[in-house]
């Protein structure tokens, strides 16, 4: 009897369908990152933005208000329109002053899905 498939005859190589789930697992990674990169680099900029105040001597960490404009202008300059006076806390205790920035971000992901974050960053003034 002859054997049906031959040893120089197997198909070598992705099918069609094993094809299209790698494109749609890679689309899949490709269109997460696109959608998480954008909330993690505007968190990289408030956390460098409370770093500024932080080390800014012409900033007073007994008023609010100095360190509120000082941060609100440095988060303009930086793009993050993000960031309200309500989601910064300043506490002054023991001549330190801790400045608080948590808030929350949500961006569309694909039909009715979201994805969102919390982030919470802070710095101590101690001057």
């Amino acid at each position: 009897m002859k054997r049906l498939i031959n040893s120089g005859q197997r198909q070598k190589g992705m099918s069609t369908v094993i094809l299209i789930v790698v494109v749609a697992i890679f689309g899949f990674f490709v269109t997460t990152f696109f959608k998480v990169f954008p909330m993690y680099y505007e968190n990289l900029k408030v956390n460098s933005v409370l770093e500024a105040v932080q080390n800014d001597s012409s900033v007073d960490p007994k008023s609010k208000r100095a360190i509120w404009e000082s941060l609100n202008k440095r988060l303009f300059i930086d793009d993050v329109r993000l960031i309200k006076p309500e989601h910064v806390t300043m506490i002054r205790k023991n001549d330190k002053t801790t400045v608080t920035v948590s808030y929350e971000t949500r961006d569309n992901y694909i039909g009715n899905l979201f994805i969102g974050a919390q982030f919470s960053s802070s710095v101590v003034i101690d001057r």
